[in-house]
């Protein structure tokens, strides 16, 4: 899979958490493509390094929201989440800024107060997020060879896996996890 050009160790270090969050509440939109416009306005006026730091930490946040109780608020919020569901869900929760993330990470049920200030027509995925280094990359540099140049980086994210502590069958296990969320979104959801 090596690109033939030279590792250029690792993305950690060419963004701090602190620079990420500042990034992200400054994009902030009450829609996701305005708030894509945003963060890809502002990473394409930075260093190509600090455009892959940025995706080092998006991954990260996104890694580390990758858990089997978010999940769970997930599916009870959207009436189902799949895998890619998931990921919109979490790339969501990023993009509404680091309070809402570490309380949801600390609480998923901590979202009832999170949802009870959105129009409930403002569905909780938001993809574009997902694409900000990219068309930000490809803004800066007029280069379409992202994911070459990512290749070259040694601390690329796998595919995670997780076991489920709920299971859809039985309402009950979902319950447990949030049951706020479960009590106001379960026969209801935004979708």
């Amino acid at each position: 899979m090596s690109s033939g050009k030279p590792m250029r160790g690792s993305r950690e270090n060419l963004m701090d958490e602190d620079k990420f969050w500042e990034i992200i509440n400054l994009s902030k939109a009450d829609d996701p493509q305005d708030q894509l416009d945003n963060l890809v306005g502002q990473l394409s006026e930075m260093t190509v390094d600090e455009i892959f730091g940025f995706d080092y930490q998006l991954d990260k946040h996104l890694e580390m929201s990758y858990n089997s109780d978010l999940w769970a608020a997930a599916y009870i919020v959207c009436g189902g989440c799949s895998d890619d569901g998931f990921d919109y869900f979490r790339a969501w929760l990023i993009s509404k800024g680091r309070d809402v993330y570490e309380n949801a990470l600390e609480n998923p049920d901590s979202l009832i107060d999170v949802f009870s200030e959105i129009d409930e027509s403002d569905f909780p995925e938001n993809e574009e997020i997902l694409y900000a280094t990219l068309d930000a990359y490809e803004e800066a540099t007029g280069k379409d060879d992202f994911y070459d140049v990512l290749e070259t980086f040694e601390d690329n994210f796998s595919i995670l896996e997780i076991e489920l502590t709920w299971d859809e069958d039985d309402p009950k296990t979902l319950e447990a996890i949030c049951p706020k969320l479960f009590e106001r979104y379960y026969e209801d959801p935004f979708y």
